[in-house]
């Protein structure tokens, strides 16, 4: 009898000392496994909810849009043909350098392309003068009606000797405006 009594507690022990084990480990990294789980099953349903929002206000957003936006008509240069309109380009452009009193050397036409069907006028200047008059060109062409848009500027200064005023910038600059309406 003292036999079956001792292999008895022998086993309960054992069955304690694995549940007391258990509980340590779920108290421990598994309860903590089970709380980030929780919390990131929160995360995804506050994202889901978002996503749910963000899905309706595009729908009603595409259902507002019944006819095509229409833009104000001084963004875009005026429906006329190409060359008139590179033309009124040039003329802005040498308008606005002149005012910011910076030179141009040089101005080439870029070939006009598309974006959206919408045709595009651009032309590439290299010009000279100091910082303030390339800031003031840079404010004038990006505050210009019809909307320009300048692009790939390049500034290159030249080493002045010691005592010379500081020589002038050389820059090239792409400037690109869109037209209404259809190229011709």
């Amino acid at each position: 009898m003292m036999a079956l009594d001792r292999a008895t507690l022998t086993r309960t022990g054992a069955v304690a000392i694995l549940i007391l084990l258990l509980l340590v480990l779920w108290i421990g990294p598994i309860g903590a496994y089970v709380d980030l789980v929780q919390d990131g099953a929160g995360e995804v349903a506050q994202k889901a909810a978002l996503l749910q929002r963000y899905r309706a206000l595009a729908d009603v957003g595409s259902s507002d849009r019944t006819e095509p936006a229409r833009t104000d008509p001084a963004l875009l240069i005026p429906a006329i043909p190409d060359a008139q309109a590179v033309a009124l380009l040039q003329e802005t452009v040498k308008s606005a350098a002149a005012a910011a009193q910076v030179q141009i050397q040089g101005l080439q036409v870029l070939r006009g392309e598309g974006e959206g069907g919408v045709p595009r006028v651009a032309v590439r200047i290299r010009a000279s003068g100091d910082v303030g008059g390339v800031g003031r060109l840079l404010y004038a062409i990006e505050t210009a009606r019809p909307l320009l848009y300048p692009d790939n500027l390049q500034i290159q200064s030249q080493a002045a000797a010691p005592g010379a005023p500081p020589s002038l910038l050389q820059i090239q600059l792409d400037i690109a405006g869109f037209k209404a309406g259809t190229s011709s």
